[in-house]
């Protein structure tokens, strides 16, 4: 009987551990997708995934709704005046910030090359950000990236998805999460997703839960449910 009780404890302590891995703040964020933009561009221009790669690093994919040549629907650029590229803002420091560029490989492309500036940069009119990602190229349409923007973005500290939807404001006004310079090929201009408030949103981010954390969640429950058949089968013995 003694024997069945400290199993039967043990089953609620990995319970309890496995629930308050759920509950509390990991250094694995879950997934976050923003589909909602405004802008420069008439409608949704497309989706930002965020994915937690390992404690210190997230993996960035801006996914534009149609990039396909030789009449791609959107592509980033610079304009000329304040706008960036691509930026963002994340918790914390920017120290021991770098970044892998997947798409386009190494940040290369046609006219230019993208880079990581940890200074950050403008977006006007959606404010300033902590962190840019410049381009090389020069201003217009047709030296534009026609193509999905993809990087790994690591800090040595430690990097959470979360930490890209906790951020402060970096100036009065300031209320996106990313904001990036755009072109149709004609009309081009900056576009921001999300728009923060201080209340939640019906167009917050979709979370996705972690799929770590639930399979520890899992293996407990199945672990409790085996110990407790156990116990029955030997009291009905």
């Amino acid at each position: 009987m003694n024997i069945d009780i400290k199993r039967l404890r043990l089953g609620f302590a990995a319970l309890a551990i496995a629930g308050a891995a759920l509950a509390s703040p990991a250094s694995a964020g879950p997934i976050y997708i923003f589909s909602t933009s405004l802008g420069a561009q008439l409608s949704n221009v497309g989706t930002i995934t965020l994915a937690q790669i390992n404690s210190t690093t997230v993996d960035v994919l801006v996914d534009l709704a149609d990039t396909t040549l030789p009449l791609p629907q959107y592509g980033f650029l610079n304009t000329g005046g304040p706008h960036t590229p691509f930026a963002f803002t994340i918790a914390g420091t920017e120290t021991g910030v770098s970044a892998n560029f997947v798409q386009p490989a190494g940040g290369v492309y046609t006219f230019g090359l993208f880079s990581l500036n940890v200074g950050g940069g403008d977006a006007t009119p959606f404010g300033t950000f902590g962190i840019a990602i410049d381009s090389s190229a020069g201003n217009g349409s047709s030296q534009a990236y026609y193509g999905d923007l993809e990087f790994q973005l690591t800090r040595t500290s430690g990097l959470s998805t979360d930490d890209f939807i906790t951020n402060a404001a970096i100036s009065p006004g300031d209320n996106a999460y990313f904001a990036a310079d755009l072109t149709d090929g004609s009309n081009s201009g900056s576009q921001a997703w999300l728009t923060r408030t201080n209340q939640p949103r019906d167009d917050d981010p979709t979370p996705v839960p972690e799929p770590a954390s639930l399979a520890t969640f899992g293996t407990a429950l199945v672990g409790f449910g085996l110990l407790r058949r156990r116990r029955n089968r030997q009291n009905s013995a």
